[in-house]
């Protein structure tokens, strides 16, 4: 009897230590899907951006799963697929996607107070914003008069897209470097820290401001998402 009962007690525990085992597995595994993703989809960030500087290279093809964007669902502000037109939520546009996309770069952008330097896309979309900042479509082309609006993703970790954005000060250089060899530097002038999601097309207007201007847009507070940080500059003639 009491050797039968030492017994079930034995297989109990064994069955609780695998329990225990199976969980640890899982978490760790839960644990280490984000840091693996992020390092596959910044290697592809930095290959396409040496690619842009050193060859000039205009158009990738990329595969438009696989390298998602941690929280994309919630902070993507459905780029050129809401400007002017009805919002289309994530689930629709995801739904609607070729198995491949072109990217087409015009060029990279860097803001060197903040050690920000990505790939610069002509087209602000779920999959290009994926690979650095984007140009919403409708708004003007780099160094032209008007508005041109970029959008980019807060990525938790530290100097990834536009991670360090919340550190750029009035009076820093917002550098685009064109894949036609025009270069346009502007100059941070105004900065708004918490905007309304609703409230953005009173600020990404093509005729926003006067003379040469660039508005960056991406997600605040980091890692919460509810609103937009929006950093704006002009060329100084």
């Amino acid at each position: 009897m009491f050797n039968n009962r030492q017994g079930k007690v034995r297989i109990k525990n064994v069955i609780l230590i695998g329990i225990a085992a199976i969980c640890l597995i899982v978490g760790v595994i839960l644990l280490l899907i984000d840091p693996i993703k992020n390092m596959r989809r910044q290697k592809v960030t930095d290959d396409m951006m040496e690619s842009i500087v050193e060859e000039s290279q205009a158009t990738f093809v990329v595969k438009s799963s696989g390298n998602e964007v941690n929280g994309e669902d919630v902070e993507y502000y459905y780029g050129e697929e809401e400007y002017g037109s009805s919002p289309a939520d994530y689930d629709t546009i995801v739904a609607q996607l070729p198995e491949e996309v072109v990217l087409t770069a015009l060029g990279t952008i860097s803001i060197p107070s903040v050690d920000i330097e990505i790939p610069l896309w002509d087209s602000a979309t779920l999959v290009s914003l994926r690979y650095g900042a984007g140009r919403l479509e409708g708004t003007c082309e780099p160094g032209q008069e008007g508005n041109m609006t970029v959008l980019g993703h807060r990525m938790r970790a530290e100097g990834k897209l536009f991670h360090s954005l919340g550190e750029v000060k009035i009076g820093d250089k917002i550098e685009i470097s064109c894949i036609d060899g025009n270069h346009y530097t502007y100059i941070v002038d105004k900065i708004y820290d918490s905007v309304n999601p609703g409230d953005l097309d009173q600020y990404i207007d093509i005729d926003d401001g006067t003379g040469k201007q660039i508005t960056l847009v991406t997600c605040t507070p980091l890692g919460v998402a509810t609103h937009r940080l929006l950093v704006v500059g002009h060329i100084q003639e």
